[in-house]
């Protein structure tokens, strides 16, 4: 995996020679799944909010929906509230981020792939899941 340090700055920083430069946390993952883009890696990254009963019993349910359509793995790490999953497999990770974002109000996701986010990265995970890439 390489990241090049001129990817972390932006272009008008890079032209004024700027040393520092300030990065969130949308920042770093989005450098890392473009990192990982060539392997065909994708970032889900999880929320899960710490409010009540509710979310636990949000957190169970999604545990046994994710259980059921034989995504065990991301089950286990579900229940034990991993916050960023990668997946080598752009068809689970799909399968994968559909059933979060579908079967639970309480756990949000997000998704990151190929240095993309949100929609854009949904298109072309989906394209790549189903062979059209």
């Amino acid at each position: 995996m390489n990241i090049s340090i001129d990817s972390l700055f932006a272009e008008d920083e890079l032209e004024n020679s700027t040393v520092v430069t300030a990065l969130n946390h949308q920042d770093i993952v989005v450098a890392l799944s473009a990192a990982l883009a060539s392997e065909r890696v994708a970032v889900l990254h999880m929320l899960y909010p710490r409010t009540d009963s509710r979310t636990h019993r949000s957190l169970d349910a999604l545990v046994d929906v994710l259980h059921g359509h034989g995504l065990h793995q991301v089950a286990r790490l579900v229940s034990q509230e991993a916050h960023y999953l990668l997946f080598k497999d752009p068809v689970k990770a799909l399968k994968a981020f559909h059933e979060i974002r579908n079967d639970s109000l309480a756990i949000g996701v997000h998704l990151y792939y190929a240095g993309l986010v949100g929609e854009a990265a949904e298109r072309k995970l989906d394209a790549h899941a189903h062979g059209r890439d």
